[in-house]
């Protein structure tokens, strides 16, 4: 290949990196566009992240305006989440349905009776409840409720004697649910916490505390949080897992296209060497529109299809484009088989990597010292000069004279 043809691949590989940067930006912005505007519309649709506070127990100290904070002997919590995946734009939004149900007992070890104010606060003042109790010793309370103050209750209890307060209630989140314990006491004792979810990718929020038993179930996974006397500021709490997003996704593949083009190139260039079969920089160029395509067809695709049908409709278009339009050029004595295999493995191969999270790194190093052994291994032999050389002949050699025409000599 002479030192013209270079520059000409070069120049159409940094024209197909420019389209590439203007796809994958569109894409980019788009999403990230809707998913501005539509936050909004989520969060009153479907929730926000919740953060349920425990509730407190104050008793008045005679005399004076100040209170003093009592320790539930024993605090009983089951909670449900459900994940339930909702779609807005390009966006995947991982909200879930969360059941609430507690207890929390109350004992008066003093000699004489004390009257406890309970009081508890919503995870989110904007939400909306269903199946909402407050009831004490199993007595269902009808209480007026604001959202944005919570509900309090006046227990009188004897000496010597429990009283339980149980807040059940409905509704729904988004990425994540945690439970914070009483900051006014930083204690919290008798805990029996237990979370049931419906998946079983489980994580938990950042400085949160890891549950003390863990099960997986047929329907997901059961959380336990138990502890006789717990000090702690530690919050306890489940990250829903995230969906594939086709617009993030869909981006991040457009940029990383360059990568797999210029593998490509290098194996049509051994091609070029080692069968002798002239490979013209126009090629080159509707290679890389074939490769385009791809890419192309994903970013838009994902609007309508599933995100797997789409990169699978808009792989089959490209390699076919490109491996068709190859064969048709080069004639039969080109490989095809060749470049269907390697297009497949650069093109295909490395960008559904990015739906296997943190697998996109290590495929491409294996693709790359994979590509640079059969290279090397290839081209041992091969005499660099006179393979220049010859092609550098051939494009020089000045072209035969044609004799002159008849009744035109002299």
């Amino acid at each position: 290949m002479s030192a013209k043809r270079i520059v000409l691949v070069v120049l159409i590989f940094a024209m197909a990196c420019g389209g590439w940067a203007i796809l994958g930006t569109a894409t980019k912005v788009r999403s990230d566009l809707l998913k501005s505007r539509l936050g909004t519309q989520v969060n009153s649709l479907w929730g926000t992240p919740l953060a349920q506070q425990a509730p407190s127990f104050t008793v008045e100290i005679p005399g004076t305006d100040h209170v003093r904070h009592l320790m539930p002997a024993s605090n009983e919590i089951d909670v449900k989440v459900n994940l339930d995946y909702r779609r807005k734009g390009l966006i995947w939004y991982p909200t879930y349905n969360v059941s609430f149900d507690a207890r929390y007992t109350i004992v008066n070890d003093e000699e004489v009776a004390q009257k406890v104010r309970g009081h508890f606060s919503f995870p989110a003042p904007d939400a909306t409840y269903n199946a909402f109790r407050f009831e004490v010793d199993g007595n269902k309370l009808a209480l007026p409720v604001s959202t944005q103050d919570g509900i309090s209750e006046l227990l009188e209890v004897e000496p010597g004697s429990s009283r339980e307060l149980r807040v059940a209630y409905e509704t729904q989140g988004l990425r994540d649910w945690r439970y914070c314990i009483d900051p006014e006491v930083g204690r919290v004792q008798g805990l029996a916490l237990t979370i049931t979810t419906n998946f079983a990718n489980i994580d938990y929020p950042a400085g949160s505390r890891s549950p003390t038993a863990m099960e997986s179930t047929e329907e997901g996974t059961v959380m336990t949080w138990q502890a006789d006397d717990l000090i702690t500021t530690q919050q306890i709490g489940v990250v829903v897992p995230d969906r594939l997003n086709p617009g993030p996704l869909s981006a991040r593949i457009t940029f990383f296209a360059p990568v797999c083009l210029l593998f490509f190139f290098l194996v049509m260039a051994a091609i070029n060497i080692l069968r002798k079969i002239p490979v013209h920089p126009m090629h080159y160029l509707f290679i890389a529109a074939g490769f385009f395509a791809f890419h192309l067809l994903f970013a838009y695709l994902v609007d309508h299809l599933n995100v797997h049908i789409s990169f699978t409709v808009a792989a089959v278009t490209s390699v076919t484009l490109v491996v068709r339009y190859l064969a048709s050029a080069l004639g039969r004595q080109f490989p095809w088989k060749t470049a269907m295999a390697a297009q497949l493995f650069y093109l295909v191969l490395f960008s559904y990597s990015f739906f296997l999270k943190g697998m996109t790194g290590l495929t491409v190093t294996i693709g790359a010292v994979v590509t640079l052994g059969v290279m090397m291994g290839l081209t041992a032999k091969i005499d660099w000069d006179g393979a220049f050389g010859r092609q550098e002949r051939q494009e020089t050699q000045p072209r035969p004279i044609p004799p002159p025409l008849p009744g035109l000599q002299s």
